[in-house]
């Protein structure tokens, strides 16, 4: 991955965080917490999905880069998503085309404390900032990673940061159309 897709990525990166704070901004519990009339999941139980979601992929990147490091297997050229990263990527782009139930260990049960998410969505993020510096020069398309949905997919290192960020961004914006209609 070149310097210039791991600033890319990392650009992406902080519109997602702001995005997280803003969707927040002057809502009380009950409010984070009410479900959309129309249904779907609260902006409580969205923001937890992502760190959910986030506490399984961050520690499958820092592996993959553990192994990079480890093995010294760098490279200068810009790194692509692959097949099934671009078919993932391009099918979770907001606005969704299509609805998905996620998977068991990604269901928003319990969410806590609603006032801790935003802080718990950008301490995540801060992780995964930290993992896309360590992977600029590295060789990211050459370690794969098992989706944490559905361990059969794999796609390479690259691609599992760029499906972390458009997984964001899209329940960002079902977050933002749950606040619209509250």
């Amino acid at each position: 991955m070149t310097p210039d897709q791991a600033r890319d990525l990392k650009a992406e990166l902080e519109v997602i965080s702001k995005a997280a704070q803003a969707v927040v901004v002057g809502l009380d519990p009950a409010a984070m917490t009410k479900r959309p009339v129309s249904g779907g999941w609260s902006l409580a139980e969205i923001l937890q999905h992502l760190i959910l979601t986030s506490d399984a992929m961050l520690p499958l990147i820092e592996g993959a880069l553990a192994q990079l490091e480890r093995e010294g297997r760098k490279s200068t050229a810009e790194a692509g998503l692959g097949l099934m990263g671009w078919l993932l990527v391009k099918a979770l782009e907001p606005p969704p085309r299509m609805k998905s139930k996620t998977s068991k260990p990604f269901e928003p049960v319990a969410v806590g404390d609603p006032q801790t998410l935003a802080s718990r969505v950008l301490e995540a993020n801060a992780r995964l900032a930290a993992a896309i510096d360590r992977a600029a020069g590295l060789a990211t398309t050459t370690v794969k990673v098992a989706s944490p949905f559905n361990a059969s997919v794999k796609y390479n290192l690259y691609a599992a940061l760029r499906i972390t960020l458009v997984h964001a961004r899209r329940h960002l914006w079902q977050a933002r159309e749950a606040r619209g209609v509250l």
